[in-house]
């Protein structure tokens, strides 16, 4: 018989022992996923490119979310409603905690956009909210926000990262910046080779994070990817491996789960309209006609996408049907170069164009077949390959002809204006190939502003006429999202816009 202080003792010694044996299993679940690129920016006021967006949605809450299917959900507003036509009242969610245990308030709110209007703010994502007069706290959990105009697109905007108010009046954020979000991780730390999080145990949303930690490791080549996967070295990667390696992973890996749904990004070639050849109409409709989509999807893309004609995925309210959008006819593509003055005789091509793409080996493919498709009708096409960085400083600034990339993640119509407005040319947006157009530049306004549903309808149907009756893009196809994931991650949920929400979710066994 063992004396009761005796088992006592006992009971704290094998207490602590479970605890150590706990310890040391919580350090096993971490998580190791890898990216083709850094993010851009650990700033959510500045992070316009995708994975700069996924890593804020780890790091921080927004006002709104988007569910799984892109849906609109209540954030850190817990409700929200326009009293007026142009002001929005705000109700935040209480026992919202940042980081280092302070809750989050209107204060905070009222400091991250404040900072869009300040009219030496160099905020990429300012651009959606020119249309903002003012942000005040109008109680201990209100905010009401004003505008100029109506802005139908206004709720769906406010999916921005929220930071202390002490560090939102502060410098841009970066990976110097000891700043603690309110999102279900915290950064630890960030280079170019990796990206360290760990749990923030005052996340609000839910029960913090049951992993360890995650490490988003920097793999700018897709065969290093490929290799450490398949080695067991990560536990996640998503959206950038080829298809047909993927093909081969869903066949002989039963330790690899394979994920993959409609998404929600348009993939296009670009037009820079001031090179005086792209300028032209009639050439830019050829090209499109040149192009087998249906030939490259089918074999580069393993049939995971859909051929697109807008830029709206088909699943959105607002896409219009019956445009009259350029479709495959290299018949029709060398009679409009014809007529462009570009005439071809003997093997000399009509015309040549340089084409800029990433390193990544499904966009070097594609870029290749589209190079083989516009060689059928007489355009010698050079490809050219860069890293993301360069690529994205090339494309930004003006420095292509033709180029490839994808939208990502928009939820509304609004990103016509975005993407084709004159007031969206660099800097102040992303109409990448300086298109201006002044009938479609009042048409995004109106659509802009314009909140009954039938009537935005209506005029988006007439956005997209134009626009595909121009050419600025040619709109390739909307790719499936996928992921492959070990087979020690559970709970881990694909969301149509890419995002990485459901790691505050899952578990590694």
């Amino acid at each position: 018989m063992v004396p009761r202080d005796t088992g006592k003792a006992l009971q704290w010694l094998l207490a602590a022992v479970i605890s150590g044996l706990g310890t040391h299993a919580r350090a096993g679940t971490e998580l190791v996923l890898a990216w083709e690129a850094e993010p851009r920016s650990l700033d959510p006021r500045y992070a316009v490119d995708a994975n700069s967006q996924y890593l804020e949605d780890l790091l921080h809450c927004a006002l709104i979310n988007f569910d799984r299917d892109g849906q609109i959900t209540p954030g850190l507003a817990a409700s929200w409603q326009w009293t007026t036509p142009t002001t929005l009242q705000l109700h935040l969610r209480e026992h919202i905690r940042f980081a280092d245990g302070q809750e989050v308030g209107p204060k905070d709110v009222v400091a991250t956009f404040q900072h869009f209007l300040k009219h030496d703010s160099k905020a990429p994502r300012r651009a959606a909210f020119k249309n903002l007069q003012s942000v005040t706290a109008t109680s201990e959990r209100t905010v009401t926000m004003t505008l100029d105009s109506p802005d139908a697109s206004f709720v769906a905007n406010l999916a921005v990262g929220v930071l202390p108010a002490a560090f939102a009046d502060g410098p841009v954020i970066t990976e110097k910046t000891p700043v603690g979000g309110c999102g279900p991780f915290q950064l630890v730390s960030a280079n170019s080779q990796a990206t360290v999080l760990k749990p923030n145990p005052h996340w609000g949303f839910g029960p913090p994070p049951s992993l360890s930690a995650v490490v988003i490791k920097i793999v700018k080549d897709e065969n290093t990817r490929y290799a450490k996967l398949i080695a067991g070295e990560l536990d996640l990667v998503q959206n950038s491996i080829s298809r047909d390696k993927l093909k081969v992973l869903a066949r002989e890996r039963p330790d690899l789960k394979v994920y993959h749904r409609p998404g929600l990004s348009t993939s296009y070639l670009g037009f820079n309209v001031r090179n005086a050849t792209l300028a032209n109409r009639l050439v830019r409709r050829a090209i499109a006609h040149a192009i087998d989509k249906e030939k490259i999807i089918k074999y580069v893309l393993n049939g995971m996408a859909l051929n697109a004609d807008t830029l709206i995925t088909d699943s959105s309210p607002f896409h219009a049907s019956g445009l009259s959008v350029p479709s495959y006819d290299p018949v029709q593509a060398r009679l409009l170069l014809d007529q462009a003055g570009f005439t071809q005789t003997g093997e000399k091509p009509r015309l040549t164009l340089s084409y800029k793409t990433t390193t990544d080996q499904t966009r070097i493919v594609v870029a290749k077949a589209i190079a083989a498709d516009l060689r059928r009708v007489g355009i010698a096409t050079k490809v050219e390959t860069l890293e993301w960085g360069r690529f994205k400083a090339d494309v930004d600034h003006g420095r292509v002809e033709l180029w490839g990339l994808s939208w990502v993640g928009f939820k509304d119509p609004d990103i016509y204006r975005f993407a084709f407005a004159t007031s969206s040319i660099p800097p102040n947006g992303g109409n990448r190939g300086w298109f201006s157009l002044p009938p479609l530049d009042a048409l995004l306004t109106a659509g802009m502003i314009e909140t009954e549903q039938a009537k935005r309808q209506s005029i988006y149907n007439e956005v997209q006429k134009i626009v595909g009756e121009q050419s600025p893009y040619v709109f390739l196809w909307h790719e499936d999202v996928f992921a492959v994931v070990s087979n020690k991650v559970s709970g881990f949920e694909l969301y149509a816009d890419g995002r990485l929400s459901s790691l505050a979710h899952v578990q590694k066994h």
